[in-house]
């Protein structure tokens, strides 16, 4: 293989890495999450779906209108039209990634878990009967 054929591999490596790496970090936010700690998702009333188009919790859904990516650090604002079905209103919310692969929701400073990362609560030990 000749120098030429080596440095267009190289290059062309180069760019699809960066090209992954780049819509990868793009994509921490988009997924559904749940309070820290809490139940399973299945039927936990903390849930919220982040997408690149709608933000839906349990009894309201927004949809957004602007994301804006904050540069040097894995944070996200998000504007957003929100409705309960009854009201609809603007808001405005900051996710910031924490390094435990958890969400920051910034103004109600929650920490959100990925649902996929919440297991079942085990639980209490079975007692041990013993004979008297």
């Amino acid at each position: 293989m000749n120098l030429k054929n080596r440095s267009r591999i190289f290059w062309g490596a180069a760019v699809l890495l960066l090209i992954t790496t780049a819509a990868s970090a793009e994509e921490w936010w988009k997924d559904s999450f749940a309070a820290e700690g809490s139940a399973p998702c299945d039927n936990n009333d903390t849930i919220v779906t982040f997408t690149d188009k709608a933000v839906e919790m349990w009894e309201v859904g927004c949809s957004l209108e602007k994301v804006q990516k904050i540069g040097g650090l894995d944070a996200i604002i998000l504007d957003m039209t929100c409705s309960d079905g009854e009201t609809t209103e603007k808001r405005r919310e900051l996710l910031l990634k924490l390094e435990d692969n958890k969400v920051m929701r910034y103004p109600r400073q929650e920490v959100l878990q990925r649902c996929s990362e919440l297991k079942a609560q085990p639980g209490p030990d079975p007692k041990v009967e013993t004979a008297h």
